[in-house]
């Protein structure tokens, strides 16, 4: 985590201007995310504080990121009602915002850069900013601001693959390149399975599926033969050390039940087999990292059933499953941290536009039955607010221009 920065002598001070954290001292303190690191650069004011919830009203303007639905509970959870200082959120977790709109002054979807000070001390409607003062009932329609330029850090932006349930996809068109993560700081290798690279160490690459039909179901563009062949081309260079690969796994798909998901793993287990040892003592490990399907907004899939029926831990972490498969060259098994049903609802809860009320319900629940007793059947087909209604991706050609009042809530 980064702090702000150190105050700048070219910048203004007579706004205060200041990152809310919504921790309290307790656990996760800062939200101050790379994203809000770049937006706190270009902007023309100095950034230099954190307020918390009962400080905000110290500043006049708090900046705060919500990057996943954990972030939007701890907003819901934080605040009773909207400040007096004005509150600009942004981050890639804001999508579902109708249900707390009411808690902000301005909320920010995607990218800023070359826009900051238009966004954060401008009054001007944006087609890309909702204004809760403007468009109470939300009534509009708003776009997610795509990328302008790289940032310090970023090789490139967004994704060009398809895979129907990935939201980073669906509202990250591809921009600068090859798909790679990054920012000030830090640096995520691309995670397509075609991109592993043959060197010792560790590495993060993506199935989101244990079977073939499942992976071309999502539109996942990887065969088993390639599982095969990739694996294999590896231990045939007889790297001096072991090549550890973490692997996101997706489970809980509509079609999927427990039983099939047991038969797609020892299906799984099979494929691996086929992998052929390398010439001398080279190593493989593949530790799957396991989430549940979340139907996400904006995505092809976003009116799927969530499954919070399954606790996918009990069944994936069986004696005879956790272990995928075993040799002297290939070591495949499941990492234990597999979120349960009760968080895959949270998030759900989140996504399809609970209300600000239900949802801090369901962030002290603790069992899953007492979050569907405040929540009720958000996680079946079709439930609850869909995103996509209000929100859609900015067109290639659209620019950064400015929208009247009137225009705005249209």
């Amino acid at each position: 985590m980064i702090e702000p920065a150190q105050p700048s002598l070219f910048k203004r001070n007579d706004i205060r201007v200041a990152v809310l954290s919504l921790g309290n001292g307790k656990g996760r303190t800062h939200q101050f995310t790379y994203g809000l690191d770049a937006v706190c650069e270009e902007l023309s004011f100095n950034v230099s504080a954190t307020v918390t919830p009962a400080t905000i009203n110290d500043c006049d303007i708090a900046l705060c990121s919500l990057c996943s639905p954990q972030d939007t509970l701890a907003l819901c959870c934080a605040l009773e009602e909207r400040p007096r200082s004005r509150l600009i959120v942004g981050g890639h977790g804001i999508y579902p915002f109708r249900a707390w709109r009411h808690l902000t002054h301005r909320i920010a979807f995607g990218r800023a850069e070359d826009a900051v000070d238009t966004c954060v001390v401008g009054r001007d409607p944006l087609t890309w900013c909702y204004d809760y003062d403007a468009d109470p009932a939300v009534t509009g329609r708003y776009e997610i601001r795509r990328a302008r330029r790289l940032l310090q850090g970023e090789q490139s932006v967004g994704c060009g693959g398809a895979c129907r349930f990935c939201q980073y996809r669906a509202t990250r068109p591809l921009f600068g390149g090859k798909y790679y993560g990054a920012g000030r700081g830090y640096r995520v290798v691309e995670d397509r399975w075609d991109s592993i690279q043959i060197k010792p160490g560790r590495q993060t690459t993506a199935l989101d599926g244990f079977s073939e039909a499942t992976r071309k179901r999502v539109c996942k563009p990887v065969a088993d033969d390639q599982i095969v062949d990739t694996l294999s081309r590896i231990l045939s260079h007889n790297l001096p050390a072991t090549v550890c690969l973490k692997v996101f796994q997706v489970v809980g798909y509509p079609w999927e039940t427990a039983a099939s998901v047991r038969a797609d793993l020892l299906t799984f287990r099979d494929v691996l087999g086929r992998v052929r040892p390398g010439p001398g003592k080279g190593r493989i490990m593949m530790m799957c990292t396991v989430t549940p399907f979340s139907p996400e907004p904006l995505t092809p899939m976003e009116d799927d059933p969530a499954n919070i029926a399954t606790n996918w831990r009990d069944i994936l972490l069986h004696d005879d499953l956790r272990c995928i498969f075993d040799s002297p060259h290939l070591n495949a098994f499941t990492l234990p941290q597999i979120p349960g049903p009760l968080t895959l609802y949270r998030r759900v809860a989140v996504n399809r536009g609970a209300s600000v009320d239900q949802l801090r319900g369901i962030a002290r629940a603790k069992t899953i039955d007492d979050a569907v007793a405040i929540g009720g059947d958000l996680h079946a087909a079709g439930a609850g607010l869909r995103v996509s209604d209000v929100l859609t991706c900015e067109g290639p050609s659209t620019s950064n221009r400015k929208v009247s009042n009137e225009q705005a809530v249209l």
